[in-house]
């Protein structure tokens, strides 16, 4: 039965019948945590990293990107899914998920702290390579508070929550290091604090019960080994949404090289680029919130999540051919305004679809975490393909790629029969 104070259970998972209102405690953990968990991941690896690798290496800096990517995608894959099992069986008296992610804030917080304040390029990435391995497996630890605290009656709107957090985060965390990319140290710096401190309001507020006394699986090899490994049993809606999961993010690779694209391309100064990528975030934050808040409550009042879902993928998809025809800092503000749309409510209906297709919940972080890190593998995915786009076609190119990628990840989502 559901614990009123905590909004916990004894059990992983939460049927509807538990839970005839809405539980506000873990959806404000998932409001503050889906900002937290990403704002300094989210402002580093969008603005203050390629800002940090330009100055480093200005010649060679597509080249670097890319592969610093390839290794934060092994570490982040490998850490999401790992982080995710131990969560899974992980029991304390501040219950599996919050000791990760208060880990995940002291020990990131340290690894940034060297990022920012070194010029070593050995130091420079470690760091951020410690940083992507703790940042993911708080990640997974955190996110598993929707299937194990939140029914499937109200999910829509949890997911709603969460990305809304995750969007003010996906954009706020570019506004705020945008203004930062000539004076790393201190975007690093702010981010640290802005995520540090909802990460812990998260934690406050969701406050997760005890799960000392729940039992422990029988130890075998096997066993064990399967706490490491993908769902056996995670049927064809499972691997589609993890495909659509992976193909939404490959084309972040607009957004790695926009300062690139606005200087290199479209002949803006540094300075003059960082504003146009300043107001682009601020126009992104405001279009997909506004569309976040509303997307979750209203998709559970109609119960239907895959077209709506869809037909967002889209939306962000179609609009990639206005840069390309008009390759102008205006019209490619037009395209980050209207694609945002889009990004708000696939952002707050994408957890309720993976939470859904979770084929067992008690692991449910590791078979989360394995369709986060679907995401992970194309969010760095993605630099490498701009990379080979870029040098291919140049930075008109990385438009159409994104049309026919996210079109793709659109009709995956349509097949998932699971979910209405």
């Amino acid at each position: 039965m559901v614990n009123e104070v905590s909004g916990a259970t004894s059990r992983r998972g939460v049927v509807d019948e538990d839970q005839p209102k809405f539980p506000w405690k873990p959806g404000l953990g998932l409001l503050f945590g889906g900002a937290g968990w990403y704002w300094a991941g989210q402002a580093v690896n969008a603005v203050l990293l390629p800002a940090k690798i330009a100055q480093i290496d200005p010649e060679g800096k597509v080249g670097m990107v890319a592969i610093v990517s390839t290794v934060t995608m092994v570490i982040s894959i490998i850490a999401g899914i790992v982080g995710g099992a131990l969560s899974d069986m992980t029991r304390s008296r501040f219950g599996s998920r919050t000791p990760w992610i208060v880990g995940g804030v002291v020990v990131g917080t340290i690894a940034l702290l060297f990022f920012a304040f070194t010029s070593h390029v050995g130091v420079v990435l470690a760091s951020w390579w410690v940083y992507a391995a703790v940042y993911n497996a708080m990640l997974a630890a955190g996110c598993a508070w929707q299937p194990d605290q939140v029914a499937p009656r109200w999910r829509g709107t949890a997911s709603s929550m969460y990305g809304v957090g995750h969007q003010a985060a996906l954009q706020g965390a570019q506004v705020v290091a945008s203004l930062f990319v000539t004076n790393i140290p201190t975007g690093v710096i702010i981010s640290l604090v802005i995520g540090d401190v909802l990460s812990l309001i998260s934690v406050a507020v969701c406050r997760e019960a005890s799960n000392k006394d729940m039992p422990r699986e029988k130890f075998t090899v096997g066993s064990a080994l399967s706490n490491f490994l993908p769902p056996k049993d995670g049927g064809r809606d499972y691997w589609l949404a993890a495909m659509a999961r992976f193909l939404w993010m490959v084309p972040g690779g607009i957004g790695t090289y926009r300062l690139y694209t606005l200087t290199d391309y479209m002949g803006q100064s540094d300075a003059d680029a960082g504003k146009w990528m300043s107001f682009m975030a601020l126009l992104a934050v405001i279009a997909a919130v506004s569309c976040g808040v509303i997307a979750g409550p209203i998709s559970d009042k109609f119960r239907s999540v895959k077209i709506p879902l869809a037909i967002a993928i889209f939306t962000v998809g179609l609009p990639c051919w206005l840069p390309f025809f008009v390759p102008t800092p205006v019209m490619y503000t037009i395209y980050v305004a209207i694609s945002s749309l889009g990004s708000g409510v696939f952002s707050s209906l994408d957890q309720a679809i993976m939470t859904t297709v979770l084929p067992n919940p008690k692991t449910a972080a590791k078979d989360l975490a394995f369709l986060n890190s679907c995401g992970v593998v194309g969010n760095l995915t993605a630099p490498l393909l701009a990379g080979w786009v870029i040098n291919t076609f140049g930075y008109r190119g990385l438009f159409p790629m994104g049309f026919v990628v996210l079109t793709s990840a659109a009709i995956c989502v349509f097949f998932i029969k699971k979910v209405k």
